[in-house]
């Protein structure tokens, strides 16, 4: 047996508001709410499919705002994506996709309806380094298309995947977005530095975003890695080298620390090195 919970109100048959001792929850699941009254208890058990919790009070009246304007319809369909998700991952995820999601999908539909273009500058780099999540996005965006008779752009995609990484994480997109803009800005110093253009969906580059994505997360946890053949790496490829001591300049600027050692960056000259043999040198 589960445990129970009382019924403060049913929003719609999928969304219940309950009361879990002083504290009020949003219950989330498909048929949860149906026939049910104030005063109920509502029992939590694996005979329900899934239901998602909502604990944070913010994060609940985001939603309540969320569900008055945009419908019970509009938010039981993004829910469905949103169990597709999870589905998908086998885990949990952060409450703040129930609000950070659906408000998207919803600016992105009105947009579309505007007949407004939406770029993704950092595509290539989303698609790299969220490959997971990007495969599940496209299949969110597909039966978005179908639900609504548009057509999402491949950018949309991108912007999806980052809400779902956010959201397998710790909730942060903000997290997602600077790992991205780094990324980017690094390929671009890469390309000034070398006068060459870098495919962004070779496998070398993949290999080096993602590297250089664990790097800046080690960073920002200011965790130290060992690396014994940081010297011979360091000697034997000088100019691969060179280039990172100037990415090394960028990452500290823009993480605002001093964390990145000689060890982190002899693995960052590795995949520089390996980048400049794809570009020809």
């Amino acid at each position: 047996m589960g445990k129970r919970y009382v019924i403060e109100k049913a929003l719609n048959n999928n969304i219940l508001q309950i009361r879990d001792g002083e504290t009020e929850k949003l219950f989330i699941g498909r048929g949860i709410g149906f026939g049910k009254k104030p005063g109920e208890l509502f029992e939590k058990n694996s005979v329900v499919d899934k239901v998602f919790v909502i604990e944070d009070d913010k994060n609940q009246n985001n939603f309540k705002q969320i569900f008055r304007g945009d419908g019970p319809e509009f938010v039981d369909f993004c829910e469905e994506l949103i169990l597709l998700i999870a589905r998908s991952f086998h885990e949990e995820l952060h409450e703040t996709i129930h609000i950070s999601l659906i408000d998207h999908i919803s600016c992105t539909l009105r947009r579309l309806k505007l007949g407004e273009q939406i770029v993704n500058p950092f595509l290539s780099e989303i698609e790299a380094l969220y490959d997971q999540e990007f495969q599940t996005a496209g299949e969110v965006c597909r039966r978005i298309e179908e639900r609504y008779d548009v057509s999402m752009p491949e950018g949309e995609v991108g912007f999806i995947a980052l809400h779902i990484h956010s959201a397998r994480y710790n909730g942060e997109l903000k997290n997602a977005l600077r790992s991205n803009r780094i990324c980017n800005r690094v390929i671009t110093l890469l390309e000034n530095e070398t006068g060459r253009r870098i495919d962004k969906k070779s496998i070398d580059c993949v290999r080096f975003m993602v590297h250089l994505r664990y790097v800046i997360e080690r960073a920002v946890r200011q965790e130290k890695i060992e690396n014994e053949l940081t010297d011979v790496i360091i000697s034997k490829y000088k100019d691969s080298y060179e280039l990172v001591l100037k990415i090394k300049v960028l990452l500290e600027r823009e993480l605002k620390t001093k964390n990145i050692s000689r060890e982190e960056l002899a693995y960052l000259t590795m995949h520089v090195e390996r980048l400049r043999k794809m570009q020809g040198r």
